[in-house]
């Protein structure tokens, strides 16, 4: 099998959806601030490391993706965050993030900087080495 035999391609991403964007709440309204979003936000405010996991929970690759996830959760417990982003359901973020095939991944920092993306399944070895360039042992 080959590397593009496992992403999937999102067909309903398309430039118009980065209109959306600017439409999101900024400032002082109460929501995100300038060039924050819902996963910006939510590094910050747990202050541990983010991966977001673009994908769509039905694809035999999202599904190993999140098995694989399911694992990163129990063995690093408290010390990082996971967090599924739905690509058709909530396609301002897979917009901003540039997202056109899944499953991928996006790496948080505590601070919400994006370190690293990967697409297709990225295995728990791989998560655990990235972890580990990022200060976080299980």
């Amino acid at each position: 099998m080959t590397a593009s035999a496992n992403v999937v391609r999102i067909s309903a991403v398309r430039s118009g959806i980065a209109l959306l964007l600017f439409l999101l709440p900024l400032g002082p309204s109460g929501s995100f601030a300038a060039g924050e979003d819902e996963l910006v936000s939510l590094a910050r405010n747990k202050n541990r490391v983010l991966i977001a996991d673009f994908g769509l929970g039905l694809c035999r690759q999202c599904n190993a993706q999140s098995e694989i996830l399911e694992k990163v959760r129990a063995a690093y417990k408290e010390k990082v965050v996971v967090r599924m982003v739905h690509v058709n359901k909530e396609q301002p973020l897979t917009a901003r993030y540039q997202v056109e095939m899944i499953p991928h991944l996006v790496f948080f920092d505590p601070t919400g900087n994006v370190t690293f993306r990967n697409t297709g399944v990225m295995s728990y070895e791989d998560i655990s080495a990235r972890l580990s360039r990022m200060g976080v042992k299980p």
